[in-house]
């Protein structure tokens, strides 16, 4: 059994902790996947061996249980206006939940045997998944808009800039970016080692990334001049 605490500041003085825990819940597995919904008033948590939790953000209460994905599921994300709740798997599907009514909207393929990473536009209805090098982006009915040309490599990491209009994915030899309403990649940022994860800052003008070099790169998106930060 796995624990999901929720912790709050501390009025306390500074040499004891900063946060204390408004509450606390248990699950049956470990925990693989955490997500807030845009209007925060849900935390979703997947767990390693397929089921996904909705907690009521406030209390911690159970709000919806679902069931997720048999063979267990990799990566959630939430759709813009808070109802729908994306998750991916090692069954190789991608699929779109209803929260309200907790059912299962939408099942696609999502190109492989496992799909690791999905994410929802915070602005648009689309969401795009990742399975292995196979990039896919969809709307949320679960129609398939486009499939991009295989990656480089496996697929570590995607995010979508703040206000929709690129997203961003991370592989060996480094990052690529897309507009979601061209069919080939925008820009390419190369680096010879492995990326593992990105972020873009809240103006858009930036893709940080983290290396399996110990390196942090920061790139300026719109000219891929690298920054480059050892560890």
């Amino acid at each position: 059994m796995s624990r999901v605490m929720m912790r709050r500041k501390s009025k306390s003085r500074p040499s004891q902790p900063l946060l204390k825990a408004k509450w606390r819940a248990n699950i049956d597995d470990h925990p693989i996947g955490l997500a807030w919904s845009p209007d925060g008033k849900n935390l979703a948590v997947a767990e390693v061996s397929g089921p996904i939790t909705l907690f009521n953000g406030a209390d911690g209460a159970v709000r919806r249980k679902l069931p997720g994905h048999a063979l267990d599921t990799m990566a959630i994300s939430w759709g813009k206006d808070s109802r729908l709740l994306a998750s991916v798997g090692q069954d190789g599907k991608v699929r779109l939940w209803d929260v309200e009514r907790g059912t299962q909207r939408s099942e696609m393929d999502g190109g492989a045997s496992w799909v690791e990473r999905v994410a929802f536009s915070p602005v648009d209805d689309w969401l795009v998944s990742a399975a292995g090098r196979k990039l896919r982006l969809w709307n949320s009915s679960g129609d398939l808009i486009r499939e991009y040309p295989d990656a480089n490599s496996t697929i570590t990491d995607i995010k979508w800039r703040h206000d929709g209009k690129h997203f961003a994915i991370s592989a060996y030899n480094g990052v690529v970016l897309y507009d979601p309403t061209e069919a080939e990649p925008l820009r390419r940022f190369e680096w010879q080692g492995s990326t593992l994860t990105l972020e873009w800052s809240p103006d858009g003008n930036y893709v940080a990334t983290g290396d399996q070099d110990s390196t942090v790169h920061f790139w300026i998106a719109d000219t891929g001049q690298d920054l480059q930060m050892w560890g």
